[in-house]
Parts: structure tokens; sequence; C-alpha cells
């Protein structure tokens, strides 16, 4: 009953900001025009790859801490919180210091871009704002730890609401400006970091009066944090380079076709997310048994939920999109969305067993597989798409998420196979 509470309050506070952007798309799309549009949605690719600069400690903090609720050592608490964050904090001041030097560059990169100085200053803001967002990931696992998904979920519907009513906002009020845009984006992100902490402080009375570094936790949050680097550095570049690519050998316009799709489906995410969010410090704190009963029930629901969504989203793709956007965009991104739905449906189960290695501690085995994974991904990219255009892009994209599909299933069922059988562990 708790994990389904908990799973809806997460559902509301990721679902809400969906409707607002599905509403604001259009006026964006068309206020901004595609150049700016698809260098908004580089902007957001950017700012979710670089926010990984934790070191994986936001995971791996929300691991620990469940584990130390859970076993009431509330002396650890305090140290635990403060030394991860204190690393978050340092390692997002680097990420936002290579993100700003990066800039100039980068946009070089992309082809027919006549926006430069634009694309440049704007990505330097969000730079800014990174320390911000890294912090804001460690704050918000402490509150998972907590199971405090209720006022997780107020804060997190309002972010989500800012990071479309923001930009809409800067467009209505001053014109379409990708700067001024950033500007709002960045504030928003400062001002969630503000919030998360001041609950995470909150709801954990344990931390008052011990915040102190301690050396002991630097050893083990690295430990664990090193290889959801890896998962995170290494993993998410499969999912943001395709964008890459796209500017630089087909043109940034060109990401509004590619990027408009797949931003519709990546939103579906917000369904197995709020699961998910629930289910990692569960998986966590739970004996072996509970938790695969718990990992059976979490596929069925899933499964249930997102299977006719995404079949409806990619039988109805190219009304949706002639009626939501325009004929023109209905042309260009029909067969795009009916394969990022398909693909959309293995990744939202995929969610499952990575949740339940990184639960169990099992940091090592997804880190490996993505990075095997990405020099593969890369090359057929690059080959679909230079031959076939956006279709091999996203064609590509299907065969990543398939095949990392497959593989975390596999290493998922090889975990469970050394619990004990049933039979077995109630006897001990």
């Amino acid at each position: 009953m708790k994990l389904a509470r908990n799973s809806l309050l997460n559902l509301f506070g990721l679902g809400a900001p969906m409707l607002v952007a599905f509403a604001l798309t259009p006026s964006l799309l068309h206020g901004l025009g595609p150049e700016r549009f698809g260098l908004l949605t580089l902007v957001w690719a950017v700012v979710g790859y670089f926010g990984l600069f934790d070191l994986g400690l936001s995971r791996a903090l929300t691991q620990r801490m469940a584990l130390l609720l859970e076993q009431r050592q509330l002396e650890a608490v305090g140290p635990l919180a403060t030394t991860a964050l204190v690393l978050m904090g340092v390692m997002g001041v680097v990420g936002g210091a290579l993100m700003a030097l990066a800039a100039p560059s980068a946009s070089h990169w992309l082809r027919a871009l006549t926006l430069l100085d634009e694309a440049v200053a704007a990505t330097i803001v969000m730079a800014a704002a990174l320390p911000f967002i890294v912090l804001t990931a460690g704050l918000r696992g402490l509150l998972e730890a907590c199971q405090a998904f209720r006022a997780l979920n107020a804060i997190r519907i309002v972010m989500g609401l800012w990071t479309y009513v923001g930009p809409w906002l800067v467009l209505v009020l001053h014109g379409p400006d990708l700067v001024g845009v950033t500007l709002a984006l960045a504030l928003g992100r400062v001002v969630g970091c503000a919030v998360h902490a001041v609950s995470a402080w909150a709801l954990l009375p344990a931390w008052h009066g011990r915040v102190r570094w301690s050396r002991e936790w630097v050893r083990p949050m690295l430990a664990s944090g090193g290889w959801l680097t890896l998962t995170n550095v290494v993993g998410p570049i499969a999912g943001y380079v395709d964008r890459f690519i796209i500017g630089a050998t087909i043109s940034t316009a060109a990401l509004t076709y590619y990027g408009t799709p797949l931003e519709i489906v990546n939103r579906l995410a917000v369904i197995p997310g709020a699961l998910i969010g629930v289910l990692f410090p569960a998986f966590a704190a739970m004996d072996g048994l509970a938790g695969r009963a718990l990992y059976r029930k979490s596929l069925w629901i899933l499964t249930a939920v997102m299977l006719p969504i995404c079949l409806a989203l990619g039988l109805l793709a190219r009304p949706f999109l002639t009626h939501w956007l325009s004929p023109e965009m209905a042309e260009q991104c029909t067969l795009l969305l009916q394969i990022f739905a398909l693909g959309a449906f293995f990744n939202s189960l995929a969610n499952v067993p990575l949740t339940w290695l990184q639960g169990r501690g099992d940091f090592r085995s997804p880190a490996l597989m993505y990075c095997v994974e990405l020099p593969l991904f890369l090359g057929v990219f690059w080959l679909l798409s230079t031959h076939w255009g956006l279709l091999g892009a996203a064609l590509a994209w299907l065969i990543r998420i398939v095949g990392d599909t497959a593989v975390l299933f596999y290493l998922c069922h090889r975990d469970q196979r050394r619990l004990p059988a049933p039979a077995v562990a109630q006897a001990q």
C-alpha cells in the first residue's frame, strides 16, 4: 500500500509538468523558431548530461542512507550526508568549469549554426548553474532515502513546471532570446536547490549538530560511486551524443525534427520513473526474497501500463503530431515517433532490472555494460545516420535500447539465481 501511494505521488510529481510541456511546446517551437528550439533541446541535453557530474554519489547516497535509517544508525547520518554533498559540490564546480570552457569549441561543430554567440552565452549561463544542479541530485537522494515523497514531489512539480513556464514567459515578455530562456532555467535550478536543502535538513534531525566531514565515508562512497560514475558518465553519452552527431552531420534545424518526438517519449519516462524512485530505496533495504517478489510485481505493473500507452502513441502518431504541432512536423516526425514509442516500452521495463542491480549494490555490471556498448553504438549511429539521415538515427537509437534491455534482464536473472531458494531461506 505504501509502495502504491508513493508511486502515485511520484507519478503526479513527474506527470503534472509533462501536461504543461504538452501545452507549451507548440508555442515555444513556433516562437523560438526551428534553430533556437533545436538549440534549446541541445541545452537541455547538455545540462542533463553534465548534471550527472556527481561521481555517482547521489544514488550511492540514497542506498547507504536508506540502510542507515533502516538500521537506526543515526549517529552516522550527519557525516554521511555532509561528506557526500561536499564531494558533489566540488564535482559540480569542476563540471561547470569544463562545460563553460568547452562551449565555444563545441558550438563550432554544429552545422549551419547562425546563432553562435547566443549558443555559447546560453551554455555558459547553464554552466554557472551546474553546481546547484548536482547538489540538488544529492539532496533529492536524501529525501528519497527518508521516503519523503510528498515533499519531494511538491518541489518536483514546481521545478518541472518552471522548466517550460520560465522559457515561455521569457518568450512572451522579452521575445525569442535563448540567453534569456537559459537565465530563467538557471534561476529555477538555484531556487530548487535551496528548497531541497531546507526540506532535507528538516526531515533529518539526526543531521543537526553533526555537520562534519568524515574521511571514513569518502572511500566507501567513492567505491560505490566509482562504478556509478562510469554508468552516469558513459551511459548517458549514448543518450545525448545522438543530438550532437545530428547537429554536426545534418543541421541544427534537424534537431527539432529528431528532438521533438524524442522529447515526447522521454516524457513517458515519468511513469516508470514514478515507480523506480520508490523501488530503489526499497530494494536497498529489503532482503533478497521480498525484493524478488517486488521485482516481479513491478514488471507486471509497468507492462500493463506502458504497453497500451506506447501502442496508442505509435498508432496515432500522425494525427497527434498534426493537431498538436503542424502537418509539416507530422510529415517529418511520424515514423520517428513510432520508432521511439517502441523503444520507450522496452526502456521502461529496463529500469526495473537496473534498479534491482544498483539497489542491491551491484554498480559494476551496468557500468561495464555501458562501457562495452558505447563504442558499438557510436559506430552504428554514425553509419546509419550518415546513410539514412534521421530515420537511420532513430533505428540506431532503437537498437541501443533493445540491447540495453536484454543485457540488463540477463544480469538481473543471473543475480537472482544466486539468492537462496524460498524453502532454504525460510529454514534459515
